[in-house]
């Protein structure tokens, strides 16, 4: 009997110390791409896998702690043996001098015969050592606004023969640049170049996340990518001051705050509902009851700290009835220890 019993608790350990694979494999998880630039995108794809023999796979989410990320998933579903490709594009303008880590959770619902459905995740990872000769200011750009309105972009270079900006391309006919001359620097600082970017006042209300390009001269740095949040408001809609947030991070990576007032141009008297944000290191408070001014205060976490991003604050309001705003928030991190 003690043979016996020894041989079962053998059987039972073989089979509790190697659990069934999991069915959404990536064979390179994480991608080192060594030095950088900062400026021009740095892409990369992962081949995600179905792994399992029988059942249907479907990606249910891609989340990326670093709002600097686009994504381009080639399917969702899968079937046993069919892969998807994921491809990442990491704006690196808005990215830190130093050691970087971009990281991104896909989730996925595993549908197999006979059994209840399988949820899981995995993550994947895109590492680098930025190294950045130009800088963007903002590295990009927010308009909430109900009417036209322009931001002003300067590009600066440090190097011996900066590059020029020689023409740009949008990504809506409501979106506009205008290209100024080089500056030359003075006294030790760099030569700079002023890019204007306008919002057409007739430009449709709603949100939209829509991008500059500009393009240079320079082969090292042939495009450079400006994300533009749009929030264009009806007329009669609260004026928010200010209508985006871009915040400035210490290399310490402490939380950091900011407030932002909203108005009714009718002097009308103001209540939020909720204040949401989109992004989990990034938390919101708001003042409670009616009044001529609202405030809600964002925060910028230390969890979120670490390393450069982008979110949005949505506002639902009570009074004027009916109306949202979305807030856009950005923030840049100094050089990092990772």
């Amino acid at each position: 009997m003690p043979q016996r019993m020894n041989t079962f608790l053998c059987l039972l350990g073989l089979t509790t110390a190697n659990p069934a694979s999991p069915p959404l494999v990536c064979q390179t998880p994480v991608a080192a791409k060594g030095d950088v630039k900062g400026g021009p995108p740095l892409s990369h794809t992962f081949v995600l896998t179905h792994a399992g023999t029988a059942g249907t796979l479907h990606i249910t989410r891609v989340e990326a702690g670093c709002g600097c990320l686009r994504q381009v998933l080639s399917s969702g579903v899968l079937q046993p043996g069919e892969v998807a490709k994921l491809t990442l594009e990491v704006n690196t303008l808005t990215q830190p001098d130093g050691q970087n880590r971009w990281q991104i959770v896909v989730g996925y619902k595993f549908d197999q015969p006979g059994a209840a459905p399988l949820l899981g995740e995995i993550l994947l990872q895109i590492t680098a050592t930025v190294s950045r000769e130009l800088s963007v200011q903002p590295a990009q750009v927010g308009f909430s606004t109900a009417g036209a309105a322009s931001q002003v972009l300067i590009i600066g270079d440090t190097r011996s023969k900066p590059l020029n900006v020689v023409k740009a391309a949008t990504s809506t006919n409501f979106l506009s640049v205008q290209i100024a001359p080089r500056a030359a620097g003075g006294m030790g600082k760099p030569s700079t170049q002023s890019i204007t970017v306008q919002l057409a006042g007739d430009a449709p209300a709603g949100h939209k996340d829509e991008a500059v390009v500009l393009f240079t001269d320079d082969p090292d740095y042939p495009e450079l990518r400006i994300p533009v949040r749009v929030n264009k408001r009806l007329a009669g809609q609260l004026n928010v001051s200010p209508d985006a947030v871009a915040l400035r991070m210490g290399s310490d990576h402490q939380a950091i705050s900011t407030l932002v007032q909203l108005r009714s141009p009718e002097s009308k008297t103001v209540t939020m509902a909720s204040v949401t944000s989109d992004h989990p290191g990034v938390t919101v408070k708001w003042s409670q009851g009616s009044s001529a001014v609202a405030v809600v205060r964002i925060t910028v976490t230390e969890a979120a700290a670490t390393q450069s991003g982008s979110c949005s604050v949505r506002v639902k309001l009570t009074e004027p009835v009916g109306q949202e705003v979305a807030i856009p928030v950005s923030w840049t991190v100094g050089k990092q220890d990772k």
